[in-house]
């Protein structure tokens, strides 16, 4: 009995090892045991989705040892509760069968090993291609787990996937509410009543969902028509009718039914004489799952355009709020280039005559200003999907529209900085007006488009792979040095020159110097080339950010 005892231990080693999220360290447990009962390798290998290994082990798997195996993980087995022995079977006999999956993840879930569940539900799971069963299975498991980010987004897929079902849309609703999302809750609950008008949890919830939205008088009327239904909801509706019955006017509040009094569709008792009739349909609610029309174009824009304007409010608040120089960093941030280049240069002896203009300090500057611009808006979009998973709960706020605000803002920061910066220059006397403001302008929504572009891949590779993070930088650097920023293409070999004229940057750099130093025509500009790489990363980023919008909305 004892060495039967021996044999089991390791099962619950395994149980253990999958509840820590250590799946290879259960997998190696399961690899060194040997000589295992049947039954507790069966269950093992159900733990950890081994589904080709389980027709050795189930003909040899005895009802005793099933028994034995799920009390060793804590299960309840026997006694007029679920037969647990008999779900494991069929999931045994079946792993593909979603049902026999649910069933017996369900069972285990009750009895209170969460991790357990999910275990045995992960295998079913396909993102946004599950089914509604497994989706709303898994929603609940990390509801207890504390997910509440993962449960929300299993229960919006378990509802789509099955619109017509109330109970899915009624966990939605529930979820919502704990996430603070009072107005798509209640189009939730409101969908689960037009599915299923005598939903009493629909109509709880929808009484929540007003309350909540301050419509008070709709909120005792959804109460007490969920009262109506099941008594389990008297308490609720008789609490919140006295809490709240002093903010309706008088009139109002003594048409209001008792908890439980609510007329419904169908009724054929006669209204009680003291009190007005209430009309079925008085709690304003939907009663069919339609989709409301799209807005006109112009009331689309206009709406993004607000919502993207306070996001713009709300990151130029919390932009360099990390820095105690604040704003002022942006300005000292390009002078420290151009004077470290300038010391540099001068500590190496090098000719002090600018290749073009008169002055060292400004044919550094503009090559720095339009290199910063480019870096800060390609490298502050790669940690927005993890930075703003809260604000992403609003339902109204989209990952565009947090990108587009981070762009403006970095965009008209980096404008200010070049304005400030070339009018220090001008007030040192080293500076002057640009020659051609026009041009400088085309340059810098060229290069605006460009960074928008290269900021969009950008925000999908970092969120493909955290070693983007790292490698954007270091490739930055690069660009430092290749751009043109601290010398001419003319000053370099041919060789050399005809691959740095691959780099887009440098034509950028050729173009802003061309705006600024009077008499100066770049005879390596090519605003065509710049053009085709400006529209090419347009595309690119446009179409990765739409096919990657809803894996970079879900919780990491």
């Amino acid at each position: 009995m004892a060495a039967g005892q021996d044999a089991r231990r390791p099962l619950a080693a395994i149980g253990a090892a999958i509840e820590a999220g250590l799946p290879e360290q259960a997998a190696g447990m399961f690899e060194a045991w040997a000589h295992p009962d049947p039954a507790a390798a069966l269950l093992a290998l159900l733990l950890l989705d081994r589904r080709d290994a389980l027709a050795e082990w189930l003909p040899r798997a005895e009802t005793a040892g099933l028994e034995a195996a799920l009390r060793e993980l804590g299960l309840p087995v026997g006694g007029p509760g679920p037969d647990l022995v008999a779900a494991l079977l069929g999931l045994a006999r079946d792993p593909g069968a979603e049902t026999a999956r649910v069933h017996f993840a369900s069972l285990v879930l009750v009895a209170g090993r969460h991790r357990l569940a999910e275990a045995l539900l992960l295998p079913a799971w396909a993102g946004h291609a599950s089914s509604a069963m497994v989706a709303r299975a898994l929603s609940g498991t990390w509801m207890l787990l504390g997910r509440e980010a993962q449960a929300l987004e299993a229960a919006r897929i378990a509802a789509e996937a099955a619109p017509q079902a109330p109970e899915p849309m009624e966990h939605l609703a529930g979820l919502l509410l704990r996430a603070g999302q009072p107005g798509p809750a209640l189009l939730a609950a409101g969908r689960a009543i037009g599915a299923a008008p005598q939903s009493h949890q629909g109509w709880r919830l929808a009484s929540t969902g007003l309350l909540e939205l301050g419509q008070t008088a709709d909120a005792i009327a959804a109460a007490n028509r969920a009262a109506r239904l099941s008594a389990l909801h008297a308490p609720h509706a008789e609490q919140i009718r006295t809490a709240h019955a002093a903010e309706l006017p008088a009139a109002h509040a003594a048409e209001l039914p008792a908890a439980g009094a609510a007329e419904l569709p169908g009724d054929s008792a006669a209204p009680s004489p003291q009190r007005p009739k209430v009309q079925a349909d008085w709690a304003r609610l939907p009663t069919a799952a339609v989709a409301p029309p799209p807005p006109p174009l112009r009331r689309a824009v206009a709406t993004r355009a607000r919502i993207v304007d306070a996001l713009l409010l709300r990151e130029t608040r919390t932009m360099f709020s990390g820095s105690r120089l604040g704003y002022a960093w942006a300005l000292v941030e390009p002078l420290s280039h151009v004077l470290l280049l300038s010391a540099v240069f001068f500590f190496l002896g090098h000719d002090s005559r600018p290749p073009i203009g008169d002055a060292m300090l400004t044919f550094y500057m503009t090559g720095v200003l339009s290199f910063l611009f480019f870096a800060h808006m390609t490298e502050r979009a790669m940690d927005l999907p993890a930075a703003n998973r809260s604000l992403l709960l609003v339902p109204a706020v989209g990952l565009f529209d947090i990108l587009a605000a981070k762009a403006v803002l970095s965009a008209v920061t980096d404008l200010v900085v070049a304005a400030v910066t070339f009018a220090l220059l001008i007030a040192l006397g080293v500076g002057k007006l640009p020659e051609d403001p026009a041009a400088m302008v085309a340059c810098y929504l060229m290069l605006f488009l460009l960074s928008f572009g290269v900021a969009c891949v950008n925000m999908v590779a970092s969120t493909v792979t955290s070693a983007w993070e790292k490698l954007w930088p270091s490739f930055l650097r690069l660009q430092y040095f290749t751009c043109g920023v601290f010398y001419h293409p003319l000053d370099m070999p041919e060789d050399i020159r005809n691959l740095i004229l691959l780099n887009p940057l440098v034509h950028v750099t050729e173009w802003m110097r061309q705006a600024y130093f009077h008499g100066y025509e770049s005879p390596f500009l090519d605003i065509p080339y710049l053009f085709q790489w400006t529209i090419g990363c347009l595309l690119v980023g446009t179409a990765l950010f739409a096919a990657a919008a809803r894996q970079m909305r879900r919780p990491a």
